[in-house]
């Protein structure tokens, strides 16, 4: 498969695992919840990692730690948004992560920013600005904004790791085992799960078979094709998700949410053009 259709299943799979996650962040202390997904995550992919040849070195050693620092980062900025915002809010705010990916390309692996790049990150930032009022219920404007910057740049920064790790010849179980596990145990030491019953634990495992594939699925795009491309195509998991709220609940998504999601696309597409 082409890095293209691999994005698309993933923004596919992106949209299932955040409707899944904004009801578990709803229903559990949000917090919480990332140690044990993070190791629910490792696990999944664990099995395939005695099966690939594993690369060592120092570098090699300071992209993992750095790829696990912005996993950690990250998910306690956008579990914040997931339990005061609706999902499709989120994908809205996470949708920015081709900015900082393009940007982190251009610093990283020597990629050059031209001017239509530059348009189209002013205007996703513009639409996700406009989205932020009323998306977020009890978070303030500054801080909605901030828990938005926080996990695009994280995210960005990652997938930009990611294909420096992948221009190493490191394997994807590699890449996604070690990230996950050092974030799980991190997250589990910090944050215990007191708060989640073994009844919900099903439950949790479910929403980390979705978060895996979506991951998987993204590392492999990586693999293949530029990281601001693919995290172009995953741009569009906005519209699937307002699509899916307008024909599971039979009403019309917030016209607001629809301009901030199309601006999203539109600026990200002119963006990588």
């Amino acid at each position: 498969m082409s890095a293209t259709a691999f994005a698309i299943v993933a923004a596919f799979t992106l949209a299932g695992a955040t409707i899944y996650t904004k009801r578990l962040a709803t229903d559990f202390p949000h917090h919480q919840l990332i140690g044990p997904l993070f190791v629910f995550n490792s696990l999944l992919v664990v099995p395939f990692a005695f099966f690939v040849h594993w690369h060592l070195g120092w570098r090699i050693y300071a992209l993992h730690a750095a790829s696990a620092l912005m996993l950690i980062v990250g998910s306690y900025a956008i579990f914040d948004l997931f339990a005061h915002g609706s999902a499709a809010a989120v994908a809205v705010g996470t949708a920015m992560t081709p900015m900082p990916a393009l940007i982190f390309s251009a610093l990283l692996l020597s990629a050059p920013i031209t001017g239509l790049q530059a348009a189209g990150a002013i205007v996703v930032t513009t639409g996700v600005l406009f989205a932020l009022a009323p998306a977020f219920g009890l978070l303030s404007r500054r801080r909605a904004a901030a828990s938005v910057l926080v996990s695009a740049t994280t995210n960005g920064v990652l997938i930009v790791l990611t294909k420096m790790l992948s221009n190493r010849g490191v394997t994807l179980p590699e890449i996604y085992t070690v990230r996950t596990a050092i974030a799980g145990v991190v997250y589990v030491a910090l944050i215990p799960p007191r708060g989640i019953p073994l009844s919900g634990y099903p439950r949790l495992a479910i929403r980390s078979s979705l978060q895996t594939a979506y991951f998987v699925l993204l590392i492999a795009a990586v693999q293949r094709g530029h990281p601001a491309t693919v995290q172009t195509i995953v741009a569009t998991t906005p519209l699937l998700l307002l699509a899916w709220n307008a024909v599971w609940h039979r009403r019309r998504p917030p016209l607001r949410l629809v301009a901030a999601s199309v601006a999203v696309v539109a600026g990200v597409a002119l963006a990588v053009a």
